[in-house]
């Protein structure tokens, strides 16, 4: 079809649009056969709307009986509108945001005595490059007015992530950060 009616300016959060990303995103990532993965794997699926831009994510997860985890692959599919100006620059965006947000399961902050006890990144762990899982980045072309895409792009990933560990292991994150110990299985 043809671009999203507009409420002023520009459009909207666009149902029609974000069932196009979550249907590429199922295709892309073979949801169908998410049921056949051993357990201890899992797959996980969210989406988000912001800045005129609709994202949706696949997680793929590997969870170990000890409760050690590791996101093995992010499937993201981005409708951001007619024009991407700079393809391999908006591809890096997307898979800095992916990677960051999967950091942010691992990251905690606490205070002692009026003190942040972290003093710096050895103390704070940060997702490191060998962490990083692969991100098959898409963007959907359509024909409606360039969007933003600083941000709609790493929220997803956090919800598609705790699915996956969901199927994974049956147990629901309830806080963040992820603690392995809490994640075990047998």
């Amino acid at each position: 079809g043809g671009p999203e009616p507009a409420a002023g300016p520009r459009a909207g959060f666009s149902p029609r649009r974000m069932s196009a990303v979550l249907e590429l995103v199922r295709d892309r990532s073979g949801w169908a056969n998410r049921g056949s993965l051993p357990k201890g794997e899992g797959m996980g699926a969210a989406f988000y709307y912001s800045h005129q831009g609709h994202f949706a994510h696949v997680a793929k997860v590997k969870v170990d009986p000890s409760g050690a985890w590791r996101v093995q692959k992010v499937w993201v599919v981005g409708d951001v509108g007619a024009h991407i100006i700079n393809p391999t620059n908006a591809a890096n965006q997307v898979e800095g945001s992916v990677i960051d947000g999967i950091g942010e399961m691992l990251q905690q902050i606490t205070i002692k005595d009026g003190r942040v006890v972290q003093s710096n990144f050895f103390d704070m762990p940060l997702l490191r490059i060998h962490q990083a899982p692969q991100v098959d980045v898409h963007f959907h072309i359509t024909e409606n007015s360039p969007t933003g895409l600083g941000e709609p792009a790493l929220p997803p990933v956090i919800p598609a992530v705790a699915g996956a560990i969901h199927q994974a292991t049956g147990k629901r994150l309830r806080s963040l950060p992820v603690v392995p110990a809490e994640l075990a299985w047998t």
